[in-house]
């Protein structure tokens, strides 16, 4: 039977039901399920103001059903516990305000809240997300990024909106620079590409599609600058955390210096590689000799499986046979590697694969300090890199609801935090390059009448309308202004509808640029 979601005939006003139906299986305390049921109303009832604000966002029918699929299927347990408990010292000593168990499907909360019981119901969710073994230094730092990134991503809903308002406190986001490189990769990508990642259980090589897809929507240039940046962020984030990451990175470390060090030395590279060469033919002429001699054959069958557990036997001598076979092969090609080397072009291009290796791991070993400047030197460039994106996305926007939805998505992303006291609105290093896009896709939309023109003087028409733009009013169309002048100054009052949300005041203005009545109510859209 195909498979279809358990909401495919239901309306939303039917997912409270469907929930107490999850509950009456599970051995929840009341206080449990009230919160679970509380914490779906907050999601039903902020989804609407977090789709208007942020426009990439998940199917909000889809996402619930995730929801409850994780409460269903992974959550055995979960218990709000005691100041004196157990587990509460535990998290304490920890720093932290949540336990789980994911192989028994028990989640503990230091207190009773909405939010942080939804962000460790998706942490049940968690997986290590397929990374090929050929991207070894970074496999496990992006797989921590994406899960905390996504997490982080699905919390939002109840975390930043209540159902009137928006609001986000840095406070509550629990890995600042984490969530920021995901909502670049959401804005990038989609989000239908990260789950896609994050959950896939086939075999793909997502970070080649990653690659791929970058390159093709943004040029090779830009993608190259985007990856760099994340990989590098990427494994500082997960070395700081994680010791066994960083004890297994440094370890990689060593090889790689190694490895060139080796290089250095092309004397001793040919010698290696000479005697490489005379221990591989050796293997290969003792398997061929094996492979034609049938009793030769059968005494290493034998001699084989008497070192082998019993589930890990070579079946027969055809087995052994394409066993020898694939050894074979494989000294075949350690040759070929070993006088590969030897040729100047392969030698350089293993050279620099080596030195770009070694140049991701070079932050793993700095002081604390000194890896938050780095952090804040990679985010600087992966933003640089995030709004060149924006321009091309934006350049090619013809459409007004294209327009509008940029607009959205820039006041979206001036909002996200940059760090604990600064949001990317804040971040001087930006100002420029975000400024220029911003003044961009304002000008095309007034070309394209999505947006009034409030002033003749494109600089001074750009700052009213930006300045009112950035707010936190959920929908941008219940913009209203009104000027005022005030001796040299331009005022800008600010409406959410008839509520008053902010003065903006312009220094220097030409009074005979301005093409709205002063005094006077206005929408700035269209």
């Amino acid at each position: 039977m195909e498979k279809k979601t358990i909401f495919s005939k239901i309306n939303s006003r039917d997912y409270n039901n469907q929930l107490e139906l999850i509950l009456e299986n599970k051995d929840f305390s009341e206080n449990v399920k009230n919160l679970l049921l509380s914490m779906l109303y907050k999601i039903e009832e902020g989804y609407k103001d977090y789709t208007t604000v942020k426009r990439i966002v998940e199917n909000k029918k889809i996402y619930i059903e995730e929801v409850l699929q994780i409460i269903k299927n992974k959550c055995n347990k979960i218990k709000i516990v005691g100041e004196n408990s157990e587990e509460s010292t535990e998290m304490k000593e920890s720093n932290t305000k949540y336990l789980i168990d994911k192989i028994e499907g028990k989640i503990y909360l230091m207190y009773p809240n909405e939010r942080l019981l939804l962000y460790t119901i998706y942490k049940m969710n968690d997986q290590q997300v397929y990374i090929e073994e050929k991207y070894n230094l970074i496999r496990n730092a992006l797989s921590e990024i994406l899960n905390v990134g996504k997490n982080m991503n699905d919390v939002e809903v109840i975390r930043d909106f209540n159902g009137w308002n928006w609001n986000t406190e840095s406070k509550e986001i629990v890995d600042i620079t984490t969530n920021l490189i995901f909502q670049n990769l959401v804005y990038l990508l989609g989000y239908n590409f990260l789950k896609e990642w994050i959950r896939e259980e086939k075999v793909v090589d997502h970070v080649a599609l990653l690659n791929e897809e970058l390159i093709k929507l943004y040029g090779k240039k830009i993608s190259t600058d985007i990856l760099y940046n994340i990989y590098k962020l990427s494994i500082i984030i997960c070395t700081r955390k994680n010791s066994r990451e960083k004890e297994r990175l440094l370890n990689e470390k060593e090889i790689i210096e190694t490895q060139l060090e080796k290089l250095k030395d092309k004397k001793s590279l040919l010698n290696e590689a000479s005697n490489t060469k005379k221990e591989y033919l050796k293997e290969i002429k003792k398997i061929d000799t094996i492979l034609n001699d049938r009793e030769l054959l059968q005494e290493e069958f034998i001699k084989r499986n008497e070192k082998r557990k019993e589930y890990n036997k070579i079946f027969n001598i055809t087995h052994l046979t394409e066993i020898l076979n694939k050894e074979r092969k494989k000294f075949l090609t350690k040759i070929e590697e070993s006088n590969r080397l030897l040729e100047p072009n392969y030698y350089v291009k293993i050279k620099q694969e080596l030195e770009i290796e070694l140049k991701f791991l070079e932050e793993i070993e700095l002081e604390a300090n000194e890896q938050e400047k780095r952090i804040q030197l990679y985010l600087i460039n992966l933003q640089s890199a995030f709004i060149k994106c924006l321009k091309t996305k934006i350049e090619s926007a013809n459409e007004k609801e294209e327009l509008i939805n940029y607009i959205y998505i820039l006041r979206y992303y001036n909002y996200i935090f940059f760090s604990k006291k600064l949001q990317i609105k804040d971040v001087k290093e930006l100002q420029e390059e975000k400024s220029k896009i911003e003044e961009l896709l304002i000008e095309k939309a007034c070309e394209l009448k999505v947006l009034n023109r409030i002033a003749s003087e494109k600089k001074v028409n750009f700052e009213i309308i930006k300045s009112a733009i950035l707010t936190r009013i959920i929908n941008i169309d219940n913009i209203n202004i009104e000027l005022n002048k005030n001796d040299n100054l331009l005022e800008v009052n600010v409406y959410d509808g008839s509520t008053y949300e902010k003065t903006i005041v312009i220094p220097t203005f030409d009074d005979t640029e301005i093409l709205v009545k002063y005094n006077k109510t206005i929408k700035i859209f269209s």
